[in-house]
């Protein structure tokens, strides 16, 4: 017989020999992690991880690095963390831990290593529930439950953003693309005091709002390379932009969560009339809908749940059965279908799966349909879909509402409050967990507002604080408040907003930085097949959608923007600027250009710099585009700050 995974084993010895928790035991996220937060994670955490050893969740501790398993439940003797903090070995240099720290990570030990999941159902949100707030006050409200966390911790908080940086962020992040001089000298001349909640509600209220959110969400349901069809091997690029616009359609005006979802579940028909019904067939084989297929990523996406193990055997390290996998795949047993059209069969026989010879173990078993944590539906008729999307999107539900404001909370801060984003359970609980209780109640009770809920983040401090970071800071310090969401992370503009935003730049909605242009053929003097410059773009300026902070760019993406003959022709919208009567000056174009691409003025001696290239320049136009190409091939401007 193959060997248990270590892990397991350590696992299941916490889980059945920690005693009950008791209200004075010390608590991983309460007493444990600001500590390790403040002093270990820098080097120990999202960001590096030293010899192999994350320290952030309890499996990852259970797991361990190179020299093994970091704790031991309810034995600090025989713990290795703990045998390197009580000897001052760890953390290294002076940064050495206190004594009631130390006797806090020792008495957590010996205490089981209890979690706050243990205690989720006492989180006090600080909010009632029953009814919508007014987004400031949920704001308000965010800032408490993350100051009492960075307060426990001693970790001081960035400042607030100056408006020119909250400005270009809250832009890139509500509409997908930086804004033009005139909105930007208009904001950041604006004397009202209200003018940052003024400003998040007229960006929601833009389709460009609806559009960025569409393809935001139709690249978590698109895998990161889509599959062929079985004639010819053709991918559904097309199909797929569409249901992005689709689904910015539905977010621009306004439709509740729960409406997008159930349309989205329940989708029959044909592609043309409703582009949704190619989550089936994305989410399956072959491009062809699984009901294996559809119950994983439902599970993702709409549950914060990863059901992937559970489709072979029990997951070890989640408490999901291979049984509740297939009971959830139940519900899409009837559901056929492929990239174009999708329908779902009627009448006859119980709800039920037979488990597939393709899960290995339990082969031919039939699993009755049932709704995750329950026994079995109560399914009316014999439409399995619309009974689940009924369960699933239920005010009551214990996962839909936490499960998407997860995901909004990791869209803006890289982040989620359980991380990664889709594996809500036990032994991952959330970091803020009476946060999490806010905004998933913050959304039910107000019908599952999307809009809203992107008012009351994004009028949080937490969202306007600044991503600066002051010279000669502590660098483990500055992980550590921006793990606890403390500052603002620095993020890499996605593949959609930088083509955007160099449209705007350029005055040119037909922007083509292909590597190579069609009509120039190859070396043999062939027409070279190029793909459509969207999709090339795409492919080149792609980012790593599960952690913005990953600068992906490497020499390919440094060498398009810095050679690319467009990028060095000249702007469109430049060339407007110049023709306008009275003819500008220098000084003024220069500023006109630094709001076009950073969407601030520039500095005292950034305008010396630009009057001294401009000078030596052969011709004004010449010089003011190199000034621009300057511009953005800035890191300011590649990045979200």
């Amino acid at each position: 017989m193959p060997s248990t995974p270590r892990i397991v084993v350590a696992l299941a010895l916490a889980l059945l020999t920690a005693p009950a928790v008791r209200a004075d035991d010390p608590l991983l996220e309460r007493d444990v992690l600001p500590v390790l937060t403040k002093q270990c994670l820098g080097c120990h955490g999202g960001l590096r991880q030293k010899g192999g050893l994350d320290l952030r969740t309890v499996p990852a501790m259970l797991k361990g690095g190179e020299s093994g398993p970091a704790v031991k439940a309810r034995d600090a003797a025989a713990s290795e963390m703990w045998k390197r903090i009580e000897s001052d070995e760890m953390p290294p240099n002076d940064k050495k831990l206190t004594a009631a720290e130390k006797a806090a990570i020792k008495g957590w030990i010996a205490a089981g290593m209890p979690t706050v999941a243990q205690r989720q159902k006492d989180a006090d949100p600080l909010l009632a529930t029953g009814k919508k707030h007014d987004p400031k006050e949920v704001a308000a409200t965010i800032d408490t439950h993350l100051d009492k966390v960075l307060n426990v911790a001693k970790l001081k908080p960035a400042g607030r953003s100056e408006d020119a940086e909250f400005l270009r962020r809250v832009y890139l992040d509500l509409t997908g693309r930086v804004p033009t001089a005139e909105q930007a000298a208009g904001f950041l001349d604006s004397k009202d005091a209200d003018k940052r909640a003024k400003l998040i509600d007229a960006l929601l209220a833009t389709p460009q709002y609806g559009e960025q959110f569409g393809r935001t969400w139709r690249d978590w349901i698109c895998p990161p390379e889509l599959p062929s069809d079985a004639n010819g091997g053709k991918q559904p690029h097309t199909e797929a932009q569409n249901l992005g616009k689709w689904l910015g359609t539905r977010f621009a005006a306004g439709d509740p969560w729960d409406a997008i979802a159930r349309d989205v579940l329940t989708a029959e028909g044909d592609i043309k009339s409703k582009p949704q019904v190619i989550f089936f067939a994305l989410s399956g084989e072959g491009g062809k809908a699984t009901p294996a297929g559809s119950a994983r990523a439902t599970a993702s996406l709409f549950m914060g749940v990863q059901f992937q193990c559970a489709e072979c055997h029990d997951d070890p390290y989640r408490a999901w059965s291979q049984k509740e996998h297939w009971a959830l795949a139940a519900f899409f047993a009837k559901t056929t279908g492929d990239f174009g059209k999708v329908s779902e069969s009627r009448g006859g026989g119980r709800p039920e799966i037979t488990i597939p010879k393709s899960a290995f173990k339990n082969a031919g078993n039939n699993v009755p349909a049932a709704f995750l944590g329950e026994k079995s539906p109560a399914v009316k008729g014999d439409a399995l879909r619309p009974a689940f999307a009924e369960w699933l999107t239920a005010k009551d539900n214990p996962y839909f509402a936490r499960a998407f404001a997860n995901r909004l909370w990791f869209y803006f801060f890289s982040r989620g409050i359980v991380n990664p984003v889709d594996d809500f359970r036990e032994l991952n609980p959330p970091s803020h967990p009476g946060l999490m209780k806010l905004l998933a109640n913050e959304f039910a009770d107000s019908g599952f507002d999307v809009k809203h809920l992107v008012r009351c983040i994004c009028n949080s401090e937490a969202y306007q604080r600044t991503s600066r970071v002051a010279a000669g800071a502590d660098e483990q310090a500055v992980a550590a408040m921006t793990a606890n969401f403390g500052r603002m992370p620095l993020r890499v503009m996605t593949a959609d907003v930088l083509l955007d935003s160099l449209k705007l730049a350029y005055g040119d909605p037909k922007l083509d930085l292909r590597a190579i242009d069609p009509k120039d053929g190859n070396a043999n003097g062939e027409s070279a097949p190029v793909a459509e410059p969207y999709l090339e773009f795409l492919r080149r300026f792609g980012t790593n959608e599960d952690d913005a902070t990953d600068f992906t760019h490497g020499i390919p993406q440094m060498l398009a923007m810095i050679n690319h003959p467009r990028l060095l022709a000249g702007s469109n919208l430049l060339d407007a600027k110049l023709k306008a009567k009275p003819a500008p000056g220098a000084d003024e174009v220069v500023e006109f250009l630094y709001l076009s691409t950073l969407s601030r003025r520039p500095t005292a001696a950034e305008k010396a710099a630009a009057d001294r290239y401009l000078k030596k320049a052969p011709d004004p136009t010449k010089g003011y585009n190199g000034v621009l190409w300057m511009l953005v091939n800035r890191t300011e401007y590649l990045l979200v700050r």
